[in-house]
């Protein structure tokens, strides 16, 4: 077991792809995030890294990188390693099963309630894919437990994601509500899979910028092709 991060090969069923997700641990001036998919084994080391506005703007890369505003990218280059930071919201993989399709989406609730995932769909649709043959994962992320917020944010929710204080808090389930918008755009629900860990209550793994504030570090997430010659 890796003490630096998560791997999620076991959840994609492609052997040419690889994700991971790291831990707090990984905060280290050197591990940046091109040292670490050199470390992880990663085919390339050339990270398509977004510039992470809060938005529901994904693209897809297969020929240039350039850094540009948007909350998900993609990609169908075994070249190019798909990036993004975190700390509570939720990063969710997309790997297709067999092709070398992959992509990585930074989803706080500003860009559910904006619709990115139904944009990610809508995306990988306009290629010519069938949503049924991805494997997705939704990473470790602020749960239900811990994401309080004001009637001005919960009115922008089903109310079948939202549990009621009765203090004017409320208490929002933001992976049931990624894995609806999955489901709803074309995804199987068989292919999807939720990490349970709670960003906010683990403190000795992860970062979370809902307890640390502005002091927060980030966790990175990757997806790309794999160097099996190094497996």
């Amino acid at each position: 077991i890796n003490d630096k991060w998560i791997s999620f090969r076991s959840q994609i069923k492609n052997p040419h792809l690889s994700a991971l997700f790291t831990y707090r641990e990984l905060v280290k001036d050197e591990w940046k995030r091109d040292f670490l998919a050199t470390q992880a084994d990663f085919f390339d080391t050339s990270i398509i890294k977004p510039n992470q506005v809060h938005s529901s703007k994904v693209l897809f890369y297969n020929k240039n990188i350039s850094k540009e505003d948007c909350d998900g990218t993609f990609s169908d280059n075994k070249r190019f390693v798909c990036s993004i930071q975190v700390a509570d919201c939720m990063p969710i993989y997309f790997a297709h099963q067999y092709k070398y399709i992959f992509g990585l989406v930074h989803a706080g609730w500003r860009g559910l309630v904006n619709n990115i995932i139904i944009n990610s769909g809508k995306l990988l649709l306009s290629k010519g894919y069938n949503l049924g043959d991805f494997d997705i994962i939704i990473g470790p992320s602020i749960q239900a437990c811990c994401f309080e917020v004001g009637s001005d944010v919960v009115s922008l929710f089903d109310e079948k994601f939202i549990k009621n204080k009765n203090n004017g808090k409320f208490k929002v389930k933001l992976q049931q509500y990624a894995f609806n918008h999955l489901r709803e755009i074309g995804f199987l629900k068989n292919n999807i899979s939720i990490v349970k860990d709670c960003t906010y209550c683990m403190p000795k793994k992860y970062f979370s910028f809902r307890r640390e504030g502005q002091k927060a570090g980030r966790m990175i997430g990757l997806i790309g092709a794999r160097n099996t010659q190094g497996f």
